[in-house]
């Protein structure tokens, strides 16, 4: 499936930032191993990406959709979809240049859909990214996203 060829309204999700290395340095923080796979979850009010270690350790990074620059969210219930997180990092990283802020549009068209990365900063030339997505493996549901307490938690 060529990118080009989805439009907005067939996307669950449809954001954009106007620069990533903030979003790359999270992600880092929570990549335990080399070959870590990552649960994403999408809100209507953000993004969740989880990770968990041998069912004893999980690690949560919770973008709020004050986060992006732009954050469309159309999808019906609550996607979720594995990733490879050490490809994840890796891809936005190449959107990332250092001294310079680096916008890009992160787009999910829905279930059984990749991952679409696009550059936003040329006119002249375009760099797009395709992240294979997959159904997650079982991660316990039993997280209850208070915004008051994840604002609190993220100042202190």
């Amino acid at each position: 499936m060529s990118s080009s060829a989805i439009e907005p309204e067939s996307s669950d999700l449809v954001c954009q930032l106007d620069n990533v290395q903030g979003v790359v340095d999270a992600l880092t923080s929570v990549r335990l191993e080399k070959q870590q796979d990552a649960v994403l979850e999408l809100l209507e009010h953000g993004i969740v990406l989880i990770v968990e270690e041998t069912a004893c350790l999980q690690a949560k990074v919770y973008l709020q959709r004050e986060l992006f620059v732009r954050y469309e969210y159309s999808a019906e219930g609550r996607p979720r979809f594995g990733v490879s997180l050490g490809l994840f990092v890796d891809c936005l990283n190449t959107f990332s240049v250092q001294g310079h802020s680096s916008a890009i549009e992160i787009r999910y068209p829905g279930p059984d859909m990749q991952l679409l990365l696009k550059s936003l900063d040329s006119s002249d030339s375009c760099t797009y990214a395709e992240i294979r997505t997959r159904i997650p493996d079982t991660i316990s549901w039993d997280y209850n996203l208070n915004l008051l307490e994840v604002l609190l938690s993220v100042l202190l």
